[in-house]
């Protein structure tokens, strides 16, 4: 896959490949050379199976929910990728033992939707509607006794999110 190709599955369809590097490196707060924007780029494009992965969590988990709170979902999920508390690879992050029931229940294995493309897109772009968060959970399914320990921040669809334990 060329760098053009790269851009257009993140969504950068700017007229000029120098446009769309330009639009990824500011939009991922990417400082360095184009040699380190490239390798970004790479690694997000290249690792087809993580985004995969990142998009089956999103609709496994909020299918039913704003296009905002599947981006909030996958925000949390990348959240947790980049915090010390958490394992340090996307696999490792959504697989964690307890970490989304989608896995044990085996949901986790329908297929996404476009739109969930989208999110997945938009969330790698660094959206965030959440500020950070953590967590994310739905008080109407949700049965484990941990959420009585988070602190919930913001409502988005029939999701909760967190930023912290309490």
């Amino acid at each position: 896959m060329d760098n053009r190709a790269r851009l257009r599955a993140l969504g950068y369809t700017n007229s000029t490949l120098a446009e769309a590097l330009l639009s990824f490196k500011k939009e991922f707060n990417i400082k360095g050379n184009s040699t380190q924007v490239i390798r970004r780029l790479k690694e997000l494009t290249d690792n087809s199976p993580a985004i995969e992965m990142l998009a089956r969590v999103i609709y496994s988990e909020s299918r039913t929910e704003p296009f905002q709170g599947q981006v909030a979902v996958g925000a949390v999920v990348l959240n947790r990728l980049h915090s010390h508390d958490f394992p340090n690879t996307l696999r490792e992050v959504i697989t964690q033992p307890l970490a989304f029931t989608v896995i044990a229940t085996g949901t986790f294995w329908l297929r996404p939707n476009e739109r969930v493309y989208e999110a997945v897109r938009e969330a790698l772009r660094g959206k965030d509607p959440t500020g950070g968060c953590l967590y994310f959970f739905n008080p109407e399914k949700s049965t484990s006794p941990w959420i009585r320990k988070l602190k919930p921040k913001m409502k988005i669809g029939r999701h909760w999110f967190a930023k912290d334990l309490v």
